[in-house]
């Protein structure tokens, strides 16, 4: 499991318990019928595949990339072909992979302890250790070339490093950079400080290198989803919370360019002293002090959210939204800890909705779960779409990766 991975809960301390939960997650008819697809080995550091052209590109964040072209899985970045002038570090040495919709432009995030020259780097007061580099490839559907250097940002590896990447309609890089901070905690003063980029989703030009900050108080996105186009593109994630909420968010690009400040998703103090997740206040170690009610017009509020309930660890995973194998779900996600698969069925533009169980089935349309297809260990699901928009999910712990369907009864 990577390291930036954040567990709503943890081993060697007693957990609070929290007076303001998350409404509880709610049964459903929705259902998923899983169709083998393919297999990575088994033991890597997988996050979810990433489409590139008609390529599905598998990470390990140990430091490889590989391609998948629907039948077989060749290495095209390992560690003879880390560009010169970095020195890769820790467990998850690429942190993500995202490309142009053509496929033919390939931006990878390494982590390192060294920077290439002459690019532009956003330093942090964090006790920082490494960086966030990123690099632009080109891809031929076969190799990647030509690399090149875009900018750094600097991080703390022990904490939330976040990860997620996405190709934005205009071609510039969204890199949702991680608080760097710890369980126990509420996301401190930087998190909501425009000036730092921590706890942010940075908008990065991939000509110049600088960056902008598009959105703040995120805590740990692993994953940006762009969808749609025009005047309804938008980006949708979601976010682990602490102790309380886990979140799913989503805005609407042309509300962020027409706007003079970062769109507010609450994560870290803000101006009037109070941390927010999901739908509620926080003190300064994360447990909830209250239920926000009205609306916060400097603020977010989540699409959906939900909570630990009775699992002692969680860690949300995902999303997908809007594919071509969906019916009647808008987005899904789910749990890396217990594989529980969730979903919403409403529109993105909603807030506040309810959060469903998704059963699963195998191709002879009997019940499955996740676990049980990670053969007794812990599954790590990673969501993702196929390069022809369809829906999937690696499952770490196996490398297998599914086809999902959506079945209507």
């Amino acid at each position: 499991m990577a390291a930036a991975v954040v567990l709503s809960g943890t081993a060697s301390v007693q957990l609070p318990a929290q007076k303001f939960v998350p409404p509880p997650v709610q049964s459903s008819d929705l259902t998923l019928r899983l169709e083998p697809a393919g297999r990575m080995a088994a033991g890597r550091n997988a996050t979810s595949p990433v489409a590139a052209g008609s390529s599905l590109l598998l990470v390990d964040q140990g430091g490889e990339i590989f391609r998948w072209s629907g039948r077989e899985i060749v290495r095209i970045l390992g560690a003879a072909d880390v560009p010169t002038g970095l020195k890769l570090v820790g467990h998850e040495r690429i942190q993500n992979v995202a490309a142009a919709p053509a496929g033919a432009t390939v931006y990878v995030m390494f982590i390192s302890s060294s920077v290439p020259a002459n690019v532009p780097r956003r330093q942090s007061p964090r006790d920082p250790d490494a960086w966030s580099v990123l690099y632009e490839f080109a891809f031929d559907g076969q190799r990647l070339t030509s690399s090149r250097a875009v900018t750094a940002l600097q991080i703390r590896t022990d904490g939330h490093t976040g990860g997620g990447l996405a190709v934005l309609p205009d071609g510039s890089v969204l890199f949702a950079s991680g608080d760097n901070g710890d369980s126990y905690e509420d996301g401190r003063e930087y998190s909501q400080d425009p000036g730092v980029h921590l706890s942010k989703l940075v908008r990065i030009d991939p000509r110049t290198g600088e960056a902008s900050v598009m959105a703040r108080g995120v805590r740990a996105a692993q994953r940006l989803v762009v969808t749609g186009a025009g005047p309804d593109a938008r980006v949708s994630f979601v976010d682990p919370g602490g102790w309380v909420a886990e979140e799913l968010n989503s805005f609407l690009l042309r509300d962020e360019f027409s706007s003079q400040t970062p769109i507010n998703f609450g994560w870290g103090r803000a101006a009037d002293g109070r941390a927010r997740e999901g739908a509620f206040y926080l003190d300064k170690l994360g447990n909830s002090t209250g239920v926000i009610t009205g609306i916060e017009r400097e603020f977010r509020a989540p699409v959906a959210s939900f909570g630990r309930e009775s699992a002692t660890f969680v860690a949300v995973s995902g999303p997908i939204v809007g594919a071509a194998s969906f019916k009647r779900i808008t987005a899904l996600f789910g749990d890396l800890v217990g594989g529980q698969v969730l979903g919403v069925t409403g529109p993105m533009a909603d807030t506040n909705q309810p959060v469903f169980r998704v059963s699963l089935v195998d191709e002879r349309g009997d019940a499955v779960t996740l676990q049980a297809l990670a053969e007794g260990k812990r599954p790590d699901p990673r969501f993702f779409t196929f390069p022809d928009g369809s829906a999937g999910v690696l499952l770490e712990a196996t490398g297998q990766f599914y086809r999902l369907i959506e079945t209507v009864k």
